[in-house]
């Protein structure tokens, strides 16, 4: 992890245009056991999900990931798809968002990363047991390459295996984003549940 990257901490709002990408990014993990067992298990990796729930009225009206790559259908909110290990350099699993373009009635975005899928359980994995360094870059998009803005550093502690990583919100001014450290059990691969935790966001 790059130092000279500033930490979006709990009270920080950052002010936030134009189009952004969050990044999300993890290393795969030994799962505590050493030799033959720790690098078969780094070979497995965690597959992780990456999800931005989008807001109208109140309400969760769309979900970018989970295999709906598009949910706005007009390319404003653009998830990469799924890394189901999480080997490899860079981020694992991306999501752009052109704010110029969301739906005006689009009042709130909510970022985050869970462990859903049945092959967590299947490892026996608790929390985020599988994957270690889990981390999000929020990129300036309109550069070329994309500009590293800041980062978010999601606690790890806990048996949870949902957090609430982000929360970026229209203002009258433009859009904000702010931190958040909420954690939550999510059932392994229940929508509704991973919805109710972007719900219950703050």
């Amino acid at each position: 992890m790059s130092s000279t990257i500033p930490s979006l901490s709990k009270d920080d709002v950052a002010a936030v245009n134009g189009k952004i990408r969050v990044g999300a990014s993890w290393d795969t993990s030994a799962r505590g056991q050493g030799g033959l067992m720790g690098r078969l298990s780094r070979r497995v990796g965690a597959d992780l999900d990456a999800v931005a729930v989008a807001f109208m009225d109140g309400t969760p009206v769309r979900m970018a990931g989970i295999g709906n790559n598009d949910p706005l259908k007009n390319g404003s909110v653009l998830h990469s798809g799924d890394n189901q290990t999480g080997q490899g350099e860079g981020d694992d699993e991306t999501i752009d968002v052109d704010l110029a373009r969301i739906d005006q009635d689009i009042e709130k975005i909510v970022f985050m990363v869970a462990a859903f899928k049945t092959k967590n359980k299947n490892m026996g994995d608790q929390g985020f047991g599988g994957a270690d360094n889990v981390e999000f870059t929020v990129y300036d998009a309109d550069a070329s390459p994309p500009h590293k803005e800041f980062r978010i550093l999601p606690s790890l502690l806990g048996r949870e295996n949902c957090v609430i990583v982000a929360v970026l919100k229209r203002t009258g001014a433009g859009w904000v984003m702010t931190k958040s450290n909420a954690k939550v059990h999510v059932e392994h691969g229940n929508t509704q549940k991973l919805l109710m935790a972007a719900v219950n966001a703050k």
